[in-house]
């Protein structure tokens, strides 16, 4: 065999590896990116949460999650911030948290109902960007609605010396 021709079998290899990793990996998350321009540079929101129906840890069933605001460009960021809602379809009490000592709870009725709880995060600093990673939680676990968990991200941008702001909204 030639080096041409090794050096392209090693580079089907690779593309194979890597396809087959990012199928892999796709495959246990839901995420999505909006993008929308600003005068001063592209601003992204990110929403990533493992997939389906989360794991089970002890009572409880759980999933990570991210979520971010990203800008481009130069101008200064006066101020940069990502706020989430994530929400599931709970009963008998059963309560969704989004982070350490915080949650909020379905009603004492065997009726399924979509409970949700929003957090931000914000950065004043002249960061280009605010994201924050963590898990949600549903406790007690078997009081869960099966497929029934999303999250939404709102990404939003105030440039220094500009009246106006910049929002847009991504989900999974």
């Amino acid at each position: 065999m030639s080096l041409t021709t090794l050096k392209r079998a090693a580079a089907i290899a690779t593309a194979t590896l890597t396809l087959a990793g990012f199928a892999a990996t796709s495959a246990h998350a839901a995420s999505q990116a909006k993008s929308i321009g600003t005068p001063y540079g592209t601003l992204t929101s990110n929403a990533w949460r493992t997939s389906g129906n989360g794991s089970i840890s002890g009572n409880t069933r759980q999933w990570t999650y991210q979520v971010s605001a990203v800008v481009g460009g130069t101008q200064t960021v006066e101020q940069i911030r990502t706020t989430w809602t994530a929400g599931a379809s709970l009963r008998n009490s059963a309560s969704l948290s989004l982070t350490v000592g915080s949650s909020v709870g379905a009603s004492a009725s065997s009726s399924w109902q979509s409970v949700t709880q929003t957090k931000y995060w914000f950065n004043t600093n002249g960061a280009r960007s605010a994201s924050y990673r963590s898990n949600m939680v549903v406790a007690p676990q078997q009081d869960y609605r099966s497929n029934t968990v999303w999250i939404q991200n709102t990404a939003y941008v105030k440039f220094r010396g500009d009246a106006r702001n910049w929002q847009i909204i991504a989900s999974a």
